[in-house]
């Protein structure tokens, strides 16, 4: 028998790649994106609403517009200019969302239940 599973998905290659994997391995339920005021999910949300419908999995995207107002980082709409570089270099730092990922995982793990 295979698990029920919730994926999250930004559209990013590394989230589809685990799309497919869970697709392949369990029974995915429902996938989740995040609109949190990343520069980049006006380009991957769609990517991630794409992959989910060719697999005929349910998508939602849930809007988290407070992480702009509560947290400063160059990866979001609010920050700075997103620096050029690898992700290991000191002033990659600017890009870092405090706890986001905790975040995101809260909302999916409510979600799941």
């Amino acid at each position: 028998m295979r698990k029920k599973v919730v994926v999250l998905i930004s559209g990013g290659m590394d989230s589809v790649a685990a799309l497919y994997e869970a697709q392949g391995n369990h029974r995915v339920v429902a996938a989740l994106s995040f609109d949190y005021g990343s520069k980049h999910n006006h380009k991957e949300i769609p990517f991630a609403a794409h992959h989910c419908a060719a697999l005929g999995i349910s998508h939602r995207v849930i809007k988290l517009s407070f992480v702009s107002d509560l947290f400063k980082s160059d990866l979001l709409k609010s920050g700075g200019a997103i620096p050029d570089g690898h992700y290991e270099q000191q002033y990659m730092e600017q890009t870092v969302v405090p706890f986001r990922n905790g975040i995101m995982l809260s909302i999916a793990g409510g979600y799941a239940e």
